[in-house]
């Protein structure tokens, strides 16, 4: 009869154990096929990322009195980072942007007319936006409209590649270039706008972080270093002729150049999250919390991720923090 209880005693506690186990190995791996479509859109971001380039030369600066002042390094190409990507949005977009953006040039080789040609100079971007999926879904799909947060990316073909044509007047008189309008596709080049040219990437993004750095000993002699001295507001402009202009800017020499790395962070949510905190066409508050006053200051980085991540939990909201340093090959950045 102790032998019978022992043992019973026993399987029990096996059966407890092989329970907890098969419940934590269910949760491993629904957590992983959750986020793997945001893994994989995560990678091919920080891949093309890496390939940003400016093709950038020397030229001669001409003054007024039509004399060689200088050289000084330039681009018809452009490579930028916003804080706030509602201002690269035109008017007539129907996204509901959400936290940073980046566009930029990159050799893709992306055309729907030409082939064999892997060198072409693409158009691309990534930012988050919320809305429906009534335009991404195929004809023959036949299922309600679905509101998600999604990593969207800005995709034109080579031959729909604004840049070229943008800040064409102000070279014409001799002006500062100004590169505002490629990224919205204002420009009579190529066909579609900014919207046919929109592919969403991953469901359930809440944000990417964007912060271009200089070299890591320049910003720290740790990865863990966070501040930015380049973009300490996390925003990046290649063709920002105002700090060439300041004598006090000490990075001023690096205009006309793509950073050296970016730090690239990406918030995913699982489906149930996103499910369970519908609210239709409206962005879900409870979601997005403070998500509008973080991430506005390099320095404050860990802290911001820290507050998004507490608030994330506190709502019991599952989510993962991807992060990187993508190092753009191109950049030729040189001492002070």
């Amino acid at each position: 009869m102790v032998a019978m209880g022992i043992l019973t005693i026993l399987m029990l506690m096996m059966t407890a154990l092989l329970d907890q186990i098969q419940r934590s190995w269910r949760f491993s791996e629904s957590r992983i096929s959750q986020f793997r479509e945001a893994r994989v859109a995560f990678d091919m971001m920080a891949k093309n990322i890496g390939q940003g380039s400016l093709n950038t030369y020397w030229d001669m600066v001409i003054n007024e009195e039509g004399d060689i002042e200088k050289y000084a390094p330039t681009s018809e190409l452009h490579f930028i980072t916003l804080n706030d990507v509602s201002e690269a949005l035109p008017a007539t977009s129907t996204q509901k942007p959400v936290g940073h953006a980046v566009f930029f040039q990159a050799p893709l080789g992306f055309s729907t007319k030409y082939r064999n040609l892997n060198n072409l100079f693409n158009a691309r971007g990534y930012f988050v936006s919320f809305g429906s999926d009534e335009r991404f879904k195929p004809s023959f799909v036949k299922s309600p409209e679905r509101y998600r947060f999604r990593l969207m990316e800005f995709r034109p073909p080579a031959e729909s590649n604004q840049v070229f044509q943008d800040g064409k007047d102000e070279r014409d008189k001799g002006q500062d270039q100004k590169f505002d309008q490629w990224y919205k596709q204002a420009l009579s080049v190529g066909e579609g706008d900014f919207e046919s040219h929109l592919n969403p990437l991953a469901e359930n993004i809440l944000t990417i972080i964007i912060s271009p750095r200089d070299s890591l000993e320049d910003a720290g002699s740790s990865r863990n270093q966070n501040f930015s001295t380049i973009a300490p507001n996390y925003s990046y402009d290649s063709n920002d002729t105002a700090r060439v202009k300041d004598p006090n800017d000490e990075f001023s020499s690096f205009t006309q150049q793509v950073p050296p790395l970016i730090r690239l962070t990406m918030v995913a949510i699982d489906e149930a999250a996103a499910v369970q905190n519908e609210s239709g066409a409206t962005m879900p508050a409870n979601i997005v919390g403070s998500l509008d006053s973080l991430f506005r200051q390099t320095q404050n980085f860990a802290q911001d991720i820290e507050t998004l991540s507490r608030e994330l939990n506190e709502k019991k909201v599952n989510h993962k923090v991807f992060t990187t340093m993508v190092l753009l090959r191109s950049a030729k950045w040189t001492g002070r």
